[in-house]
């Protein structure tokens, strides 16, 4: 068996499993997945608590992926193995199970292994905010640009695979709100 690669696995996927969102809600006294969408998320967080703590928690979420790229990259284990980070986000061992959409876990891990990368991911994830005013077809689509910015960028194949699955993930991830999205119902990020 190799022991660094289950230890980075299990490390992995329990700093993803740390609810940064959550807890940041708990500092206003909101439980964040009774309120707005439900969703354990920095979007979430934004917008029900306000943006300060929103930004607080994007940066604990992101920083879930770089610091489970970093274990995995450390322990030499198949870099792979720190996309268990956001399944530990969208599972989360602390919350029953339950948790975020991952968008923000799995940016944490493109910053660490291709910032360029990252600035491309990040770029049509803005572009596509402002033509859709939907923060979910955004991360939908931006994450699905991820194994192509790395390609562009000459990133490994088992890391280009990783974000493809990662990508797909978000997709699943935000079935209700491709649901909302068709009955006209989900929430926009600014008027026309």
């Amino acid at each position: 068996m190799d022991w660094q690669a289950l230890g980075a696995a299990v490390s992995c996927y329990l700093i993803g499993s740390l609810p940064f969102s959550y807890v940041v809600a708990r500092l206003k006294n909101i439980d964040i997945r009774q309120h707005g969408s439900g969703n354990v998320g920095a979007t979430n967080v934004t917008r029900v608590v306000g943006v300060g703590y929103g930004a607080l928690a994007l940066v604990g979420d992101v920083g879930k992926g770089v610091v489970a790229a970093w274990v995995a990259s450390l322990l030499n284990a198949p870099l792979w193995l720190s996309g268990l980070a956001v399944v530990g986000h969208n599972w989360s061992i602390f919350l029953k199970f339950t948790g975020g959409k991952g968008v923000a876990t799995t940016l944490g891990l493109l910053l660490f292994f291709s910032w360029p990368a990252l600035l491309v991911t990040v770029g049509v994830w803005v572009v596509t905010v402002l033509l859709t005013r939907y923060v979910a077809v955004g991360s939908m689509i931006a994450l699905l640009s991820a194994p192509g910015a790395l390609y562009i960028f000459a990133g490994p194949p088992e890391l280009i695979g990783l974000f493809g699955a990662l990508g797909v993930l978000a997709v699943w991830q935000h079935r209700s709100n491709i649901e909302r999205i068709l009955q006209g119902k989900e929430s926009r990020v600014f008027k026309r």
